[in-house]
């Protein structure tokens, strides 16, 4: 009986079922089938974001030209540009930091993570986002309510790794201490400085090590609110472009009583009186020499820029800009009580205006000033004009303001280190 049920049937089944497939095998069903096209891999955009700011930002800071600086509702950028400022050579959003910083921020548990501009709120940064080499950049992370300690630290353009300096500081267990860290940028040397608890400066070397820093008297201000600084050899500095080329003074604006009149001028203040922390300041700063400028009457002087070790740059009450001729060794730490002394026009750069001056500039090899004025106060319709620092004559208009640096428009300052002497001690 079971050789009867396994017999025949079962063999023309089984010849069936084998010619079925052959015949399938062979048919246009068996067709191999083309394969699907290879879909496009989508970008990844921490790793563009970090490729397009390490060649972006060195770029920019290298260039030998002006640089300019605007800003809208998306973030800041700087544009290099030749010295016609008709091309522009180099440039850089920090939109295209977006990606990292919002990686920052949530991993810091923070709102929002921000680099400061190249160019400052007005032509000055102060200590630079950009370490020297371009290969980190100095953030800060805010927190949701004004109140909560902010972090810093900087991103490594290399392996987009973010070093929280904030949080490494930071004690948890049964005894925290947590520190509240503002105001990151990097020093001529490549250290990393920021403000700790809106008291004291610190620097940390690239594996983060801190080192407590002092704080100058030279141009010192109690408010420590939205502070810019720079570093000159060890000290914090709270000046814009006015330390010496020998970074052992400053020329601090300020007003000096000559007989009946108060004119506005500058004090020479060392850069070596210093203090610990903002709470140790002295209620009496120190005195320095003041300078009042006579060119047959008193002249205001609003005190820009040092061009060399005797020539300091100022600007005048009628939107002018002349060098005063000034004798460094005025410059002196035993002053016990107020004095002043005055001293003459050298050159005149350009004379007064009604127009606005909306942003000046001097060129990085200190020859030129560049000025963007307009009658109403207009970047849109604002021109350039380039003034000789070394053989006076009427400025030259170079054109309009580009019309992709109009917004909020500001031009980099060259004059944030002292000339010659960057990493000079004071």
């Amino acid at each position: 009986m079971s050789s009867r049920r396994g017999g025949r049937p079962a063999v023309a089944a089984a010849i069936l079922l084998a010619a079925t497939g052959c015949s399938a095998a062979s048919g246009p069903v068996a067709l191999s089938q083309p394969s699907p096209r290879a879909a496009t891999p989508t970008p990844d955009a921490r790793k563009t974001a970090l490729a397009e700011t390490a060649k972006g930002l060195p770029a920019v800071l290298a260039a030998q030209g002006p640089v300019a600086c605007s800003w809208n509702d998306n973030g800041w950028r700087a544009t290099a540009y030749d010295d016609a400022f008709r091309t522009g050579v180099a440039s850089f959003s920090s939109v295209t930091l977006a990606p990292l910083l919002t990686e920052i921020a949530a991993k810091a548990g923070g709102e929002e993570a921000v680099v400061r501009s190249l160019c400052g709120e007005e032509g000055d940064p102060g200590v630079s986002p950009v370490s020297p080499d371009g290969r980190r950049v100095a953030v800060q992370v805010d927190f949701p309510s004004s109140g909560d300690p902010t972090h810093v630290g900087w991103l490594d353009l290399g392996t987009g790794a973010f070093v929280d300096l904030t949080d490494k500081s930071n004690k948890k267990g049964y005894v925290k201490e947590t520190f509240s860290d503002k105001y990151p940028g990097f020093a001529p040397d490549g250290s990393f400085w920021f403000l700790r608890d809106s008291q004291q400066y610190f620097s940390a070397d690239p594996n983060g090590r801190l080192t407590p820093r002092k704080l100058s008297l030279a141009c010192f201000s109690n408010s420590n609110e939205d502070t810019f600084y720079r570093v000159v050899g060890s000290v914090a500095v709270m000046c814009p472009g006015t330390v010496h080329p020998s970074g052992r003074f400053a020329a601090d604006p300020s007003r000096a009583a000559v007989g009946m009149n108060l004119v506005q001028g500058a004090e020479l203040d060392i850069l070596g009186n210093t203090v610990d922390r903002y709470e140790d300041a002295p209620l009496q700063l120190p005195f320095g020499m003041k300078i009042v400028v006579r060119d047959g009457d008193l002249r205001h002087c609003d005190p820009l820029a040092w061009i060399n070790a005797t020539d300091l740059l100022c600007a005048g009450g009628g939107n002018d800009f002349y060098t005063a001729r000034i004798d460094p060794r005025l410059a002196r730490n035993d002053i016990d009580y107020v004095q002043h002394t005055e001293v003459k026009v050298k050159n005149e750069i350009a004379p007064a205006t009604e127009s606005s001056i909306i942003t000046v500039a001097v060129s990085r090899d200190r020859r030129s000033l560049i000025i963007a004025a307009d009658e109403n106060d207009d970047s849109a319709t604002a021109k350039l004009y380039r003034a000789d620092l070394t053989s006076p004559s009427a400025p030259v208009e170079i054109g309009p303001i580009p019309a992709e640096s109009r917004d909020h428009f500001t031009l980099l300052n060259n004059y944030q280190q002292p000339v010659g002497a960057a990493r000079t001690s004071p």
